[in-house]
């Protein structure tokens, strides 16, 4: 598995389950495809 820092392979049993707990995190929080188009749209919005 490829990690997000500097695109090191990564293949120990623990390195790749804690790198697949922290994505779990991110997905959990972040805002859906439209919520973030939306939210884009919203600021752009606001700097005109």
């Amino acid at each position: 598995m490829e990690h997000q820092i500097d695109g090191l392979v990564v293949d120990g049993d623990h390195e790749v389950a804690t790198l697949l707990g922290r994505w779990e995190m991110i997905k959990n929080v972040a805002l859906s495809r439209r919520q973030s188009i939306e939210l884009m749209k919203e600021v752009v919005a606001s700097w005109t």
